[in-house]
């Protein structure tokens, strides 16, 4: 039998956060543009209750359901979804499945949110839910781990000048089910 050193770490050091301060590539900064959204989303969708998950599957299908906000699409290899995991407050560590089965009730609810996004942002208000995903969501950023908060830098494309007429607060987000809070750099 070997000593605690011989049989790697601990759970206690498995389970400490490690700050990644070098930062990891996202695709789907744009997601957080919908952070006013995202917590009633997921209560239409019988996600959460008393502002908490109601489960940890419930939790990880909202990691899914986030993607399908941002690419309409209801796969997507874990890779692409650090973001997600963060605004869901999910570790890295917790596998979560590639496919989502989405419902037609919850596929018109997610359209309904998106126009409602839409509508609500007069300078963009005659984009389509896939011209908005296209320019808005589906966009790269980089995420990063600091110590007492996560910290997301949106790559700048030359329209975000209409980010300042944006009724969208994004620039600090933190729901209730997340251990520290996002911090957005959106330049525009």
């Amino acid at each position: 039998m070997g000593t605690p050193s011989d049989q790697g770490p601990s759970k206690e050091l498995k389970n400490r956060a490690t700050p990644i301060k070098e930062g990891i590539a996202v695709r789907n900064a744009g997601i957080v543009l919908l952070n006013d959204y995202i917590s009633i989303l997921f209560k239409r969708l019988n996600l959460i209750k008393d502002s908490y998950f109601v489960s940890i599957e419930a939790q990880k299908k909202a990691v899914q359901y986030l993607q399908f906000v941002v690419t309409g699409l209801t796969q997507t290899e874990e890779i692409y979804l650090p973001l997600n995991k963060v605004l869901c407050g999910l570790p890295f560590t917790d596998n979560v499945p590639d496919t989502i089965e989405i419902s037609e009730p919850d596929r018109f609810l997610i359209q309904g949110l998106l126009e409602a996004a839409i509508s609500h942002w007069s300078v963009i208000g005659n984009s389509s839910v896939d011209g908005f995903r296209g320019n808005w969501l589906v966009r790269d950023g980089i995420l990063t781990d600091l110590e007492e908060r996560w910290e997301l830098t949106v790559d700048k494309r030359a329209y975000d000048i209409l980010i300042n007429k944006s009724p969208f607060a994004f620039s600090i987000i933190k729901y209730p089910w997340m251990n520290k809070p996002l911090h957005v750099i959106w330049p525009y």
